[in-house]
């Protein structure tokens, strides 16, 4: 697949980003990328997350405690830009930044519950110090998949003059019932959601920050990312997969005719929780967020009669 007639342009393609909440499908999409020749990264866990973006940039104290906030993130997108392109050397600045990066993760992890911390750092430093032993000449373009990266989205818009972002969305109510709540913990304050207490139960206190997240990033992409913004309901690639992946190839610019769909079709596959919401008293959510999860593209098999909660 990795041929020039792929692609209707010989620029090398990209950025590409992918991003959506913690377990909606990006890993499907991410493959599905690779196997049509995109560089991803060459540090990347079993999810295929693109493992420097996590380093440089699953920092939620950025959000509360740092004036100089938009700075620290364009150089950390510089940074990951020059290893993801394997094109020109880091500056004395940049190293610093990706050591003290590493040495705040060592001892405090990159989230509520201390992951990344000790040795994963340090692996992190000696894969990225080495970019430019990576040869990407053999790729159509280069992008990355992160879950987190929409919260970096109108950062990314204004660093990257050509960037397409792809967000992957998956059913609310089965995200709710997920043992995947990273996300909640690390950037539920920033977005206005209370976490879980007492008052709140999980599952709500999630719909909430799925809805808030999500509701967020589709408003400003469609604004500012015209044509370079594509919304992937992961539960409709799974169920009708040739017709999800014929719309991605085209926003990606990809001939189909140059792609093994037959290869691509069989990547996604429906989860075994799909549905699990359906398992659960829903009773916990009120009218309004059941909406919102129908407005979002998704049936709810569930008839609120309760009042309307604002």
């Amino acid at each position: 697949i990795l041929i020039q007639s792929l692609i209707n342009t010989t620029n090398f393609l990209g950025p590409i980003a992918i991003g959506g909440g913690g377990g909606s499908g990006t890993r499907v999409v991410a493959e599905i990328l690779k196997q049509v020749g995109f560089y991803i990264g060459s540090d990347l866990n079993s999810a295929n997350d693109n493992l420097w973006f996590t380093l440089l940039f699953k920092r939620p104290k950025w959000f509360v405690k740092n004036s100089n906030t938009e700075s620290e993130i364009f150089k950390g997108l510089r940074i990951f830009e020059k290893a993801m392109t394997a094109s020109h050397s880091f500056r004395l600045d940049e190293y610093f930044f990706i050591m003290k990066a590493a040495l705040k993760m060592s001892f405090k992890g990159h989230d509520h519950l201390n992951s990344g911390s000790g040795m994963w750092p340090i692996k992190r430093i000696l894969t990225i110090l080495n970019f430019r032993k990576i040869d990407v000449s053999g790729y159509i373009g280069w992008g990355w998949k992160e879950p987190n990266t929409y919260i970096y989205i109108k950062y990314l818009h204004k660093y990257f003059d050509n960037l397409k972002y792809i967000h992957v969305i998956r059913h609310g109510l089965d995200m709710a019932y997920s043992s995947n709540q990273a996300q909640l913990y690390n950037w539920g304050d920033i977005l206005g959601i209370k976490l879980p207490d007492s008052s709140i139960p999980l599952p709500k206190a999630s719909l909430q920050y799925w809805i808030e997240s999500n509701k967020r990033t589709i408003t400003f992409c469609r604004k500012f990312f015209k044509g370079r913004f594509l919304l992937l309901n992961f539960d409709q690639l799974c169920l009708n997969p040739e017709r999800e992946i014929s719309l991605l190839m085209a926003f990606l610019g990809l001939d189909i005719k140059h792609v093994d769909m037959d290869k691509l079709k069989s990547l996604p596959k429906i989860p075994k929780s799909t549905g699990r919401y359906k398992k659960h008293d829903l009773t916990c959510f009120n009218k309004d967020e059941i909406d919102a999860v129908r407005s979002l593209g998704f049936i709810v098999d569930f008839n609120y009669v309760g009042k309307t909660e604002k």
